[in-house]
């Protein structure tokens, strides 16, 4: 059993790993740290196998801190939790043993417990910790196998692929793929094209020993069939949830939080991928809608600065919703922040202005000045 600290400002960011690692039957978190200067002051006295450490905090970065940490105890594990990759140089050369990408995922944390456990000498204890198979599809899109981020022969191959997870458990029209995926050229050469894309693809899952399974129907036509078996993605997961229709009560709030963190940015944001476009839409609405919601559940709890969170996550998604806008004025209102509200209100109206050449709904205008004379 690991003895573990939690490091993130974020909150729910932090209750999730915390969910996950204990749900690993290998972890035991001793204490959980918002502020970085509390670990520092503590440390010695916990004395944890592990500390999982989130880099970009306030007051300290997460790299400073590990390095101090460190320092007191030279035995001390180091776990990078980053929104980012570029971190993971830096990360490795603080002595960190391994970095996990947000969002975290429990395939992704027992990953890096079984590899803890082995360097801490307790390999024989562990418990089976699953696959190591992940999908990423929102912000970049990136495909995980036991070995590590997997490599794909061709921009298109990895397309394909895209196009499959997308589209799994359907029936795919071998013809209107081809055409989708080389547009500009003929018809002979579309055929050859996805006949070589779709072997190469075949080719990687299967040397990445991954559970992607692409079967061929024929059916009088060429039809193609994808399903992702013990792969776990992000996009399936933010899925299900849109048709679960879970209530956002007390007990739900932390289902919507891990919801949220599943989407890091728009799906395929770093792609072009034109074909996705309306599923692109569909999903971002989605998304600010659960971010809406929760930002009204906050508001009746009294939670007013983790509705103005939610809010402004919300803006920086979509700049020009006018109800969006509204909902942060009315917090600001009800908080008697005059130069909040002044400032929301002004920075909204000069990037309208701005970007699209029109003034604020005259219901926003009526609010805004509403609220300024309470």
């Amino acid at each position: 059993m690991l003895n573990a600290v939690i490091v993130d400002d974020e909150i729910p960011v932090l209750n999730l790993l915390k969910m996950f690692l204990q749900k690993t039957g290998q972890v035991n978190v001793l204490e959980a740290f918002t502020e970085p200067l509390a670990v520092l002051d503590k440390i010695s006295k916990i004395k944890p196998d592990v500390v999982f450490l989130d880099i970009e905090m306030p007051e300290m970065n997460g790299l400073e801190l590990a390095s101090r940490l460190t320092e007191q105890d030279d035995e001390l594990m180091v776990v990078f939790v980053t929104g980012y990759n570029q971190y993971a140089l830096k990360a490795f050369q603080v002595n960190a043993l391994d970095y996990l990408l947000k969002p975290v995922n429990l395939n992704s944390i027992q990953r890096c417990v079984l590899r803890l456990l082995k360097l801490k000498g307790l390999g024989h204890q562990q418990k089976s910790v699953g696959n190591l198979q992940r999908i990423c599809c929102f912000g970049d899109f990136e495909v995980y196998g036991n070995n590590g981020l997997v490599k794909w022969t061709t921009r298109k191959v990895e397309e394909m692929l895209a196009y499959f997870i997308v589209h799994r458990d359907s029936n795919i029209d071998g013809w209107s793929l081809g055409e989708i995926l080389w547009p500009e050229e003929e018809p002979d050469k579309v055929k050859t094209s996805l006949h070589t894309s779709l072997y190469r693809l075949r080719k990687t899952i299967k040397e990445e020993g991954l559970s992607i399974d692409i079967t061929s129907k024929n059916c009088g036509k060429g039809f193609y069939r994808c399903s992702l078996g013990q792969c776990s993605c992000d996009l399936v997961e933010f899925e299900e949830a849109t048709i679960k229709n879970n209530s956002l009560n007390k007990s739900g709030i932390d289902e919507f939080e891990r919801v949220c963190a599943l989407y890091r940015d728009d799906l395929f944001s770093k792609k072009n991928y034109g074909w996705c476009e309306s599923k692109k839409e569909w999903l971002q609405q989605f998304y600010l809608n659960m971010l809406k919601n929760m930002a009204i559940f906050f508001v009746d709890e009294g939670l007013y600065q983790k509705a103005i969170d939610k809010l402004l996550t919300a803006i920086a998604k979509a700049p020009f919703d006018e109800e969006i806008h509204k909902s942060l004025l009315k917090i600001y209102g009800t908080q008697n922040n005059r130069a909040l509200l002044i400032r929301c209100y002004e920075e909204f109206k000069i990037r309208l202005f701005k970007e699209m050449g029109v003034e604020p709904q005259v219901e926003t205008r009526k609010l805004f000045l509403k609220l300024l004379s309470e």
